[in-house]
């Protein structure tokens, strides 16, 4: 496609947290500062409350020699530790701001443990699987735990008996999340003030700036029968999946000449689910049946479709699969839900080159959709009144990477666990895509005063070939950007009134600082051939 500007952090190895729109905040209790912004949740975790959590369950993950069967989120042995602590039910938590009275806000809490992740079936032979082993990650308890739902004709569902796991611990513990939102933080509460009816088990919670100490501003969390007055339907997070998104699909549902065609690359990758898929198109790639759409037919590859819209008052979010991001709007200014021209055409994800007419690499090139979007699985999905989550596990020979998607009202979060075999020199990418004339301006650390968007290349750091071969890749110019995406800003405006996203890139776990080579990447390039897209035309033949 003729990409009008594209802007990513190259990925060499580790786990990134990429988050957009604004930083993630921690907060603390009442003795403890905070960082806080009002675009910015609030994150307590149960160990920061004592007098209310107890110690969270313990897991063995089986080691890799033990892989055998189908894909298993929970490969491990549990243990749940003696305390003479009980924990509090997270259903009976409530907070409150003070603004000349008790004021109650939207507060979620979000259980969590740690998972055994292991896919023995993932490129069985050659073994991805096998040499990804299981890894151990520390994730939600789903509301809908997604991978589990393997059964199912011609939508998916849970076998008989199969649903999501609970978190070991049913009270509030160690490793489990309290969140609000900073900007419903309220003044601190005169002393020998009441409490709200019917509440017990107060805790105050202090917010403090640090670029402004002297402003500090507080939020308190309670015990009350019954838990928030907030859920789904009056928060700031609406999460509604597509009408299709349970629909199983796979290669034989898209025709070769599809634009829009999935699962056509590493087809030994990822789940590989067997079972019978009911949508099939005449044109369809070599091998597949020739039977008429709606009829049940046989699949050793199939996948859903999990398309999700994600809507709060600041911005509308689409995704037609897990990895398929495809348009993000952002509301007008004063005007809540009214939404601007749709930004991006999507975001992509790139192993081992950026585009397909490189020759930097000897291994090939893969890309978000017909690599990743069918080798790869949704683990699961929670949605409450403060935010929604999804994630989604696996990524082609990236068995157990995962991608933890976080929607708040002003803000996403993409928090990656990047486990990978070692990659060739030019790495990893994401980047997101712009839909052409309606962004206008690029900035950053060095160029605060912004660079227009025009379809030409502003830095000179973007390689387009080498010896007189196609060799596409990006070096970093330090005229142009800081030579880190790490803690680098950057921001993309919109034209007219159609709205700003800001990005700021955050290493979150202490594997990745023993490889943090992530760069910034940026091309305004009219004219590069990136392999996928939707704008200004679908891209034929991905």
């Amino acid at each position: 496609m003729r990409a009008s500007i594209m802007r990513a952090a190259s990925l060499v190895a580790g786990g990134l947290f990429a988050a957009g729109l604004a930083a993630r905040v921690v907060g603390a209790q009442a003795q403890v500062t905070a960082v806080a912004r009002e675009a910015e949740p609030v994150v307590l975790t149960g160990k920061q409350i004592p007098d209310w959590t107890r110690s969270a369950a313990a897991v063995v993950c089986t080691p890799a020699g033990g892989l055998s069967g189908n894909q298993d989120a929970h490969h491990g042995t549990v243990t749940v530790p003696p305390d003479d602590r009980t924990g509090v039910p997270v259903d009976q938590v409530v907070a409150y701001k003070w603004d000349g009275a008790w004021v109650e806000i939207p507060v979620q809490v979000d259980e969590m443990y740690f998972y055994c992740l292991a896919n023995p079936k993932s490129n069985p032979g050659v073994g991805f699987g096998a040499y990804s082993g299981t890894d151990k990650e520390l994730t939600y308890a789903w509301d809908v735990e997604a991978w589990k739902k393997t059964a199912g004709q011609c939508s998916k569902d849970y076998p008989p008996g199969a649903g999501p796991t609970p978190d070991p611990v049913p009270t509030l513990d160690d490793d489990d999340e309290i969140v609000f939102m900073a900007r419903d933080a309220g003044a601190q509460a005169p002393l020998g003030t009441l409490p709200p009816s019917d509440t017990s088990s107060g805790q105050a919670v202090a917010i403090t700036d640090p670029l402004d100490p002297g402003s500090v501003k507080f939020v308190y969390l309670y015990l009350r029968a019954g838990g928030s007055s907030f859920n789904t339907s009056n928060g700031y997070v609406s999460y509604v999946r597509d009408a299709n998104a349970d629909e199983w699909i796979d290669k034989c549902s898209f025709r070769d000449d599809s634009p829009e065609k999935l699962g056509t690359s590493n087809t030994t990758y990822g789940p590989n689910l067997s079972g019978t898929v009911c949508r099939t198109v005449s044109g369809a790639p070599g091998g597949c049946p020739n039977v008429a759409d709606g009829t049940p037919r046989p699949s050793t590859d199939r996948f859903a479709r999990d398309g999700v819209t994600v809507s709060t008052d600041t911005y509308q979010w689409h995704a037609s699969g897990r990895w398929m991001i495809r348009s993000l709007q952002v509301a007008k200014p004063g005007q809540p839900g009214v939404y601007g021209p749709d930004l991006i055409d999507r975001w992509k994800g790139r192993a081992f080159q950026q585009s397909p007419d490189s020759t930097i690499s000897l291994v090939g090139f893969e890309d978000e959709q017909v690599n990743w979007e069918a080798n790869d699985i949704l683990m699961g999905e929670r949605a409450g009144p403060v935010r929604a989550i999804r994630e989604i596990w696996g990524a082609d020979s990236g068995t157990n990477v995962t991608n933890l998607e976080s929607f708040y009202r002003d803000a996403i979060t993409y928090h990656y666990h990047v486990r990978v075999h070692p990659i060739p020199p030019d790495g990893l990418y994401t980047s997101w895509d712009y839909n052409r004339g309606v962004v206008s301006k690029y900035y950053n650390r060095i160029k605060t005063d912004g660079v227009d968007i025009d379809g030409v290349n502003d830095d000179t750091g973007n390689v387009d070939g080498v010896f007189g071969m196609p060799a596409y890749f990006d070096a970093p110019d330090p005229t142009f950007n800081v030579p880190s995406a790490v803690l680098n800003w950057e921001e993309v405006s919109g034209a007219n009134d159609y709205g700003s996203l800001v990005y700021i890139t955050e290493i979150k776990g202490a594997t990745t600082a023993e490889n943090p080579a992530v760069v910034p990447y940026y091309r305004d390039d009219s004219c590069l051939d990136d392999g996928t897209g939707d704008n200004p035309v679908p891209r034929p033949w991905p």
